[in-house]
């Protein structure tokens, strides 16, 4: 298993190429210009963030896998708030780097009624700047069962994971509030996402 685990580091470092961010690495600040989100949701919906902000203001997540209790729990809480979030003209989008029938999985297992987008490529991640090589570098504690768990969710060969960051992003594409931490356990707090409304 070590050995397993040793190739697999090394064929991570050797041969995955596309992620742009690391762990602690500077990241979307408030003020900024978010980038483009789309993408195809859980329910087939085409998602275009730039229609999106014509009428809403979007609540953007990253999620790391329904193999996280902190996500799960996340999870549930974005969706006893989400009527809430939807009375205040907010779109509740989630990327996840899970592949589509483990994201389907994730909805049916919640219930969730929001967005959950498969980033096939990284795309969304790393112009987020959220994305991180799974390396025991980046994933002291938990490595090997971090490491299992991209493996049996993820693409094959896509041993990437977000930072589980939060922005909002207003309707003149502005992020007006992040939440950004690279330990996983902490995560956004809606009644603190609500003060940042107008």
């Amino acid at each position: 298993m070590i050995m397993r685990i040793t190739l697999l580091t090394l064929f991570q470092f050797l041969f995955i190429g596309k992620v742009t961010s690391q762990i602690n690495n500077e990241h979307l600040k408030i003020g900024e210009i978010a980038p483009k989100i789309s993408g195809i949701d859980q329910f087939g919906n085409k998602i275009n963030s730039d229609e999106i902000l014509e009428k809403n203001q979007i609540l953007l997540i990253f999620y790391r896998g329904n193999w996280c209790p902190y996500c799960n729990k996340h999870l549930k809480s974005l969706e006893e708030n989400l009527q809430n979030l939807q009375a205040k003209n907010i779109k509740v989008l989630l990327v996840s780097p899970e592949k589509q029938a483990k994201i389907n999985e994730t909805s049916v297992k919640f219930h969730n009624s929001f967005s959950i987008i498969y980033d096939s490529d990284d795309i969304i991640m790393n112009n987020y700047k959220v994305a991180f090589n799974v390396t025991k570098e980046n994933v002291p504690k938990y490595f090997e069962f971090t490491l299992k768990k991209v493996m049996e969710y993820n693409e094959k060969e896509n041993f990437v994971l977000p930072v589980p960051a939060t922005y909002l992003i207003g309707k003149d594409k502005k992020i007006k509030y992040v939440q950004y931490d690279p330990d996983y356990k902490n995560r956004s707090n809606i009644e603190e996402i609500l003060t940042h409304l107008n």
